[in-house]
């Protein structure tokens, strides 16, 4: 867990470089409610959905730190895999970001 929480940790400080401080709040709360609260938001649309996600629009206009922040993703998203706590589009985001690179 404490891996999962630094690289929680990491994914905000580019949300904050990147001016997307409405995900940094959600991640926090995540963060502050313990394990169940992180697998939850882990889990969530807010972080592999579609429109409005993470994984689909955060820091778009800075490409340096959505490049930084889709590996964070990657590696999010490949722990996840592993053990077998993921959203339905996990994978799907984890492969398209796996190819960009």
């Amino acid at each position: 867990m404490k891996e999962l929480i630094e690289k929680l940790e990491e994914l905000q400080s580019l949300l904050t470089q990147g001016g997307d401080t409405y995900y940094v709040d959600q991640i926090q709360e995540a963060i502050s409610n313990g394990e169940e609260s992180i697998w939850q938001y882990l889990c969530s649309n807010e972080l592999w959905g579609g429109a409005g996600s993470i994984a689909d629009q955060a820091v778009l206009e800075n490409k340096s730190v959505r490049k930084k922040l889709e590996q964070i993703l990657i590696e999010i998203g490949r722990f996840q895999q592993s053990v077998g706590r993921v959203n339905v589009r996990t994978e799907m985001w984890v492969s398209a970001f796996s190819a960009s690179k």
